[in-house]
């Protein structure tokens, strides 16, 4: 089937009118959700009706209420937990511990972003086939199943219903409860139907849950083979979070790396381009997983592009050819890698742009991934700002008028990277940064720049002595990185020294790390009356705290 919008595809259909279209998107600004299921709540089309059209259009399997209603009760926690399943509005019909595949209803079938994150999330699970179902009609399978609420159909399904004209209903459901011995072994029976060969099923007479699904509906018959026998929930795990971490600073090497031989006024772009997209990226709450492949595609963003592209090109027409290539180029690097779909799709997607000018299918809108949008606005504001040198304002002027990004990321930049009038009026503070790594020094003078700090720059602590010495009058704080292993004296030596000198014993004086901080280093520092120490540092927020700490005390 082609791909058509639901109110298209409802209104060709003769079952909704142009002005049945205007109220639900009318709804719509105040009810932010998909369109089919505004017009299944408003009446204007039939359960059955709005899961036909997902199932075609998504080429995915759905279950009607009624036949989930009657779904046996089976411990669903032990697949996904009661938070993650009411926050996410899905449940899990089935998991395969042979294949690693979870079975799971959900009202957004098209969501691959969801379908990564718990792939990270839930041990065990290498595939997700979705099937699907109106989003009221999962919260009361969740409620019913999770906390026994026998009434959640009645109430968000059945409004009307009487709840004591449907007790009945209730009585043929058996409960698998995996403590007790005899549902156990019910319940590796149940598994061993589940994961048998559909061969030898079919010489059987029965259906396994693959079978079911290729159906046009889901039987009511089998449902109960969602039984698992372990919990599979983790976290995310340390070992994921390890090896992802070891990626992200194998990806910031090899980005510099290339970076640098474009010239040096590129040096870090690619890094600032990830940090940036990530504080876009939370500002706006997408999640871990997303931010994560974001970062991914930010490190790589300009890997096999002998020119450096921006939105600025797409609006003065210029490289119009190059852009189109370069937006096939992640495809043809990145075939053989395993890249995830929604790092692959940010990279496919980075020259589109949000009133559909850009590049390669001009997508517009909710067309375009989320994080390509990100990525564009990202790597063009980083490109103006710190390659270009014009400033923040004058930066943000000119994003707004391309009209190439939605208002919700324009407004996370300017929130972010706290572009606004208000900072030219604050009081000026002069500080000292100390670090050895010129990234740190260059990225922190600009964010303190945002909020009014002028700093002054030191590689070393020797360097920094000297300065503290000249310029102790007028130094609001000093903010020092703890891992300074190119110098002879040590920042808690540092820090000593100027408590023991009345002069300036008084100058706040800050610690801060990429890594986490050892116990005894801040047993010491707290020891020495260190001001703060900002351990995994962020840096919108340790400068925007700083700031605010030092202008309260003065």
């Amino acid at each position: 089937m082609a791909t058509m919008k639901v109110g298209e595809y409802f209104l060709d259909k003769g079952l909704i009118s142009e002005s049945d279209i205007s109220l639900a998107l009318s709804f719509q600004k105040n009810h932010p959700t998909y369109l089919g299921e505004i017009l299944f709540k408003l009446g204007k089309i039939s359960e059955t009706e709005l899961l036909q059209y997902l199932s075609k259009q998504f080429n995915v399997q759905y279950i009607t209420s009624e036949k989930l209603e009657k779904m046996a009760v089976v411990n669903p926690a032990d697949i996904i937990p009661v938070k993650m399943a009411m926050d996410r509005t899905i449940f899990p019909l089935k998991y395969s511990i042979n294949n690693y595949r979870l079975t799971l209803l959900t009202y957004e079938p098209q969501n691959i972003v969801l379908f990564d994150e718990l792939k990270i999330l839930l041990n065990g699970v290498q595939t997700v086939i979705p099937v699907v179902a109106p989003s009221n009609v999962i919260k009361a399978l969740i409620l019913k199943q999770y906390s026994n609420d026998v009434n959640a159909f009645d109430r968000l399904v059945r409004n009307t219903v009487q709840v004591n004209q449907n007790m009945g209903m209730f009585s043929n459901e058996t409960i698998i409860n995996l403590e007790n011995p005899n549902d156990i072994e019910m319940a590796n029976r149940i598994q061993d139907i589940s994961t048998m060969d559909d061969d030898k099923l079919r010489q059987e007479n029965r259906e396994t849950f693959s079978m079911i699904v290729n159906k046009a509906e889901l039987s009511d018959q089998k449902l109960d083979v969602t039984a698992v026998t372990t919990s599979m929930m983790s976290n995310m795990p340390s070992w994921v979070r390890e090896q992802g971490n070891q990626l992200i600073e194998l990806l910031r090497v090899f980005s510099n790396l290339l970076d640098v031989a474009r010239g040096d006024e590129y040096f870090a772009h690619s890094q600032r381009v990830a940090i940036l997209c990530k504080e876009i990226g939370e500002a706006i709450h997408l999640s871990e997983v997303e931010l994560y492949d974001l970062t991914i595609a930010a490190y790589l963003h300009d890997v096999g592009k002998k020119v450096h592209l921006t939105a600025l090109d797409i609006k003065n027409q210029t490289s119009l050819e190059k852009m189109k290539n370069y937006s096939l180029v992640v495809t043809k690097l990145f075939t053989d890698v395993q890249l995830s779909k929604l790092a692959l799709n940010c990279l496919e997607n980075m020259y589109e742009t949000y009133n559909g000018q850009g590049f390669p299918r001009g997508l517009k809108l909710n067309e375009i991934p989320i994080g390509s949008l990100i990525l564009l606005l990202a790597n063009t504001y980083d490109f103006m700002t710190r390659i270009s040198n014009i400033p923040p304002k004058e930066a943000l002027r000119q994003l707004k008028e391309t009209m190439f990004f939605s208002d919700r990321i324009i407004e996370a930049l300017e929130q972010t990277q706290q572009i606004s009038e208000a900072n030219s009026s604050l009081k000026k503070i002069t500080a000292i940064v100390i670090s050895q790594k010129k990234f740190d020094l260059d990225d922190i003078a600009d964010k303190f720049g945002r909020v009014n700090v002028d700093v002054i720059k030191a590689k070393t602590i020797e360097k920094a002595a000297q300065i503290i010495k000249e310029e102790k009058n007028r130094l609001g704080f000093i903010l020092c990185d703890i891992d300074m292993t190119d110098s002879a004296i040590t920042p808690l030596r540092l820090l000593a020294a100027i408590k023991h000198k009345k002069e300036i014993s008084e100058i706040p004086f800050y610690l801060f790390s990429q890594y986490s901080v050892d116990k005894n280093t801040t047993i010491a520092a707290n020891a020495l009356k260190v001001s703060g120490i900002f351990a995994n540092y962020h840096p919108v927020e340790m400068t925007r705290k700083i700031a605010d700490e030092i202008r309260k005390k003065s």
